[in-house]
């Protein structure tokens, strides 16, 4: 090997340690490499530790990104938040195709993306123009999108939603409770309360004393965007609740229907095992169904029959005197005894028939 190589191959190697014990680290999240864009978008992401953010156009172009956003996500990797950039730019101006940029930090070039640039037959920017579209089952089955052109955006935008049955399929997107959840996000923990297991960390009429062994925030996932992670912070038992209030949601055309919900386990512990129930708050619930967790690090979906949520995986019947006319909550928790360390991230949780 020649020196020029082994001193490169040094060089490579080293870590730039900051104050703190935090490492310089970037990325450029937004076009995602091998995806589709079009209209006016971010060229967007993050940098623990620079001063400047450019991005490097076909061509060769350097443009400066404004830098400071607030990402709460990535205060302990980087030992602050305002580590955010982003630069809004009309990608039609790229041209149609494949096209390529690159993100430079303080002059050094700390990541790249290729994607393809969908570019209107009318030219670089549409005026005048107006259209709306329905789109049927999304996000979720049943549901109705209504999608409408946006000149300032060059994009279509999206301006409704309908939900399908009295109380919708929705429970929890995007980090936060469907609008039928109205309560909305709080936990139980052991800790909390005169006699343990009261309500916290949510609604200031009855759940709001904070909590002691549990945690709960929305966070930007590098896959999903915005969604809901819980961390348990000691070693006793909690979980998370999604309320509706008096009296209750009908969700009697899910009877024999299915409840779906995403995990992704950011801190295993030792935990095997999560736990989801539907309670109705007058003593019926379908008790505490098992599932088997992902602890690869990578999102992982569920879809548990409501046949098998009312019977437990011994065959006996869990659900007491719960009623679908009147639901009012679903849990999500650890096993009990095995939530030290964990952390998980849930999402899109929703009925389907």
């Amino acid at each position: 090997m020649t020196m020029k190589a082994i001193l490169t191959a040094a060089l490579t190697a080293v870590v730039v340690t900051l104050s703190g014990g935090v490492y310089a680290e970037g990325r450029l999240e937004t076009p995602k490499d091998g995806t589709a864009i079009s209209g006016k978008a971010l060229f967007s992401g993050w940098h623990c530790d620079a001063t400047s953010i450019e991005i490097e156009l076909p061509g060769g172009t350097k443009i400066p990104a404004a830098m400071g956003t607030t990402r709460g996500d990535l205060n302990s990797k980087c030992g602050k938040s305002d580590v955010g950039f982003g630069l809004l730019f009309n990608m039609a101006e790229l041209g149609a195709g494949e096209q390529t940029i690159k993100a430079y930090a303080d002059g050094v070039e700390f990541a790249t993306s290729t994607f393809t640039v969908t570019k209107l037959s009318t030219g670089t920017y549409l005026s005048g123009a107006s259209k709306s579209v329905q789109i049927d089952d999304f996000p979720t089955d049943g549901h109705k999108v209504t999608l409408a052109w946006e000149q300032t955006l060059q994009n279509f935008v999206i301006v409704s939603e309908a939900i399908p049955v009295s109380g919708g399929a929705d429970v929890l997107q995007d980090g936060v409770a469907a609008s039928q959840y109205d309560v909305g996000i709080y936990a139980f923990d052991q800790m909390v309360g005169a006699k343990g297991y009261g309500a916290c960390g949510g609604p200031q009429e009855f759940a709001g004393e904070d909590c002691q062994s549990i945690s709960f925030e929305v966070v930007d996932d590098e896959d999903r965007g915005a969604v809901l992670e819980i961390a348990y912070l000691t070693d006793k038992f909690a979980g998370i609740v999604i309320d509706s209030s008096s009296p209750g949601l009908d969700m009697s055309d899910y009877e024999t229907g299915v409840l779906n919900f995403d995990i992704k386990v950011v801190s295993a512990g030792t935990n095997t095992t999560y736990k989801v129930k539907i309670d109705d708050h007058n003593q019926g619930s379908t008790g505490e169904f098992p599932v088997s967790a992902d602890n690869s690090g990578d999102w992982a979906t569920y879809s548990v029959n409501m046949s098998e949520l009312l019977v437990n995986v011994d065959g006996n019947n869990v659900g007491g005197n719960l009623s679908l006319n009147a639901v009012k909550a679903v849990v999500f928790m650890a096993t009990f005894g095995e939530v030290q360390d964990v952390v998980f991230r849930l999402d899109n949780v929703y009925f389907s028939e």
